[in-house]
């Protein structure tokens, strides 16, 4: 137990019968847990001042504490892309005028967090990148705003996104504008993608002339459609029931992937020389048992089967079908009931990029040592699964990618103060070349970042 662990036990002996010494107490305590705090920031503050300087300002960049003074005083040397897309930042339409040219990047136009009115999207109406803000979800979306900017949006984006308030009545409006299959040169979405909106037989049925050919083929992977063996056997002869690829770039997954579907062993048989196994393998939403896996045992696709999450994994399920499963794809699977030992029987064969990334291994500060030339430190930098601690940052301190650890959900890190962010940068930025020639405003050819 730290000294600052048995303070705080020693505090909470107090007579709870005292008032006086009840409120002295938590006096107390709040002033160690304070001081607690403190001492963690100034660790993290020391880890990140050691750390390399890219790494370092990608992570201060999505930091929730940054505000105008502070983006400023170090204005040549933020991440701005990061910027862009922090949605903690303190955002009105003053603070992207003041940096409108650094801020010129699509991340801005993804942004949810922006204050987003028409009279904000007027202000800027030629600096945004029309296609991310059209799939930007926290638009005020209305038929009034897409009539306002019909020949600004990216209309392929538009009608992929999930967030305008579709309806039949929409749809007929800009019937003419809609694509309706995406831009299968592209790779792009379209309505057929679209999980939004009001999918039903009535919808199908008035617009299938719409959705020949490639529509229907992103129609098969809709997980929103309304899924019944009567929909199924309605439209069995348009269906993809197999996925494939149209063009280098653009895929789809077909009718056998698709989760949404309700799967039964009748419905499997019924459809049987339809099904794509190969796509079956890899799908969750089949009533997966151990009786299924015999009964089509040899018309799966195993490789793809042992990626899939959603089997009854066990011991004993590896051991039943012995030379089946591929480590390759397992080394991805979270499902799988990993233990030190399967990791070390077959240490020599596991693809060690996928296995870092698996959140169900049984992570610790050892396992992590033990194998510490073998993992990818991208992927462990941004896996949930680790026992996350500044212990853990400051033991392989060399290895982490500041980055990924700063989008990594599950890294509770004590929350920065302004003044100390200004001290991390401040002290990258020491050197006396760049101090010179910032001085003079020459920055042209110093790479900040390196």
């Amino acid at each position: 137990m730290s000294d600052h662990e048995a303070h705080c036990q020693a505090l909470t002996t107090t007579d709870t019968h005292d008032p006086a010494q009840v409120q002295v107490a938590g006096r107390q305590l709040a002033i160690a847990a304070q001081l607690g705090m403190d001492i963690e920031r100034d660790r993290l503050v020391t880890i990140l001042k050691q750390a390399s300087r890219r790494s370092v300002v990608d992570y201060l960049s999505t930091v929730p504490v940054l505000d105008r003074e502070l983006i400023e005083r170090f204005e040549n040397c933020w991440s701005w892309s990061s910027l862009a897309g922090n949605q903690a930042l303190p955002w009105s339409a003053q603070l992207i005028e003041r940096f409108e040219d650094r801020l010129y990047c699509p991340a801005l136009s993804k942004n949810p967090a922006l204050p987003w009115s028409v009279e904000l999207i007027e202000r800027f109406e030629d600096r945004w990148f029309w296609g991310p803000l059209s799939e930007n979800p926290a638009l005020p979306w209305s038929v009034e705003l897409i009539e306002h900017f019909g020949g600004r949006w990216d209309w392929d984006a538009l009608s992929a996104n999930p967030a305008l308030p579709w309806s039949l009545e929409l749809l007929e409006r800009f019937e003419d504008r809609w694509s309706w299959v995406g831009d299968c040169y592209n790779a792009g979405p379209g309505l057929n993608d679209n999980g939004g909106l009001p999918w039903s037989f009535e919808l199908i049925e008035r617009y299938k002339h719409r959705l020949s050919g490639f529509g229907w083929i992103a129609l098969s992977d809709n997980e929103a459609l309304p899924w019944s063996l009567e929909l199924i056997e309605r439209y069995e002869d348009n269906w993809a029931w197999e996925g494939g690829m149209i063009l280098p770039g653009r895929s789809w997954d077909g009718l056998s992937s698709n989760k949404a579907l309700p799967w039964t062993l009748a419905l499997i048989e019924r459809f049987e020389r339809r099904l794509s196994w190969r796509d079956l393998s890899r799908n969750e939403g089949l009533p997966w048992s151990l009786e299924l896996i015999e009964r089509f045992e040899e018309r799966w696709d195993w490789q793809r089967l042992s990626a899939n999450k959603a089997l009854p994994w066990s011991q004993d399920l590896l051991k039943r079908f012995p030379g089946r499963f591929t480590l390759y794809e397992l080394a991805s699977n979270a499902a799988v009931p990993w233990t030190l030992d399967m990791i070390e029987r077959y240490e020599d064969s596991w693809h060690w990029s996928t296995l870092s990334m698996n959140t169900a291994l049984p992570w610790s500060a050892e396992l992590i040592k033990h194998y510490e030339d073998r993992w990818c430190w991208l992927g462990l930098s941004s896996n949930e699964g680790l026992p996350w601690s500044l212990d853990l940052l400051e033991y392989f301190e060399e290895h982490w990618d500041w980055k990924s650890l700063s989008r990594n959900k599950a890294l509770s890190l004590p929350e920065l103060r302004p003044a100390e962010i200004a001290d991390i940068m401040a002290h990258h930025v020491s050197k006396p070349d760049f101090i010179n020639r910032m001085t003079a405003g020459d920055l042209n050819g110093i790479d900040w970042m390196e």
